[in-house]
């Protein structure tokens, strides 16, 4: 069991493309095509190349690519100077740097997620990064 030591970021790499919905407790960074969800418990990061077609859920989210729904953060939401977002962006802190592009709603809650039904779609195919929960021992 490794405690406490990360084994780095999940990369979607600029010439990848995935369909479905994107969970897991590691950081994510997309570089490529991602037409789905991505649920996480740390950190997801799009890159000035990346396209994300779906909603995403963090505790920290940066975009400087392009995401078309909602951006739901934990604790913080940063749009860099390249970001296109159309849609919402939910979260405590967000940081819109100029040059930044947002088409749609800013809310600043209270950090809890809200949403209920995570496991909607059941039908869409699934990556889960890290361990299995219960394979602690």
């Amino acid at each position: 069991m490794r405690s406490g030591a990360a084994s780095g970021p999940t990369v979607l790499g600029p010439g990848s493309r995935f369909v479905g919905e994107l969970s897991g407790d590691e950081d994510i960074v997309v570089t490529g095509r991602l037409e789905g969800a991505i649920r996480v418990d740390r950190r997801v990061t799009v890159s000035p190349e990346g396209h994300v077609e779906g909603e995403i859920h963090a505790r920290q989210v940066v975009v400087g690519g392009h995401v078309r729904g909602d951006v739901h953060g934990l604790e913080r939401v940063e749009l860099t100077s390249s970001a296109v977002v159309e849609g919402g962006v939910h979260a405590p802190k967000v940081v819109i740097a100029e040059g930044a592009r947002l088409e749609g709603k800013v809310a600043m809650t209270e950090g809890k997620d809200k949403d209920s039904d995570r496991d909607r779609e059941q039908d869409k195919p699934r990556i889960h990064t890290g361990k299995p929960k219960g394979s602690e021992e």
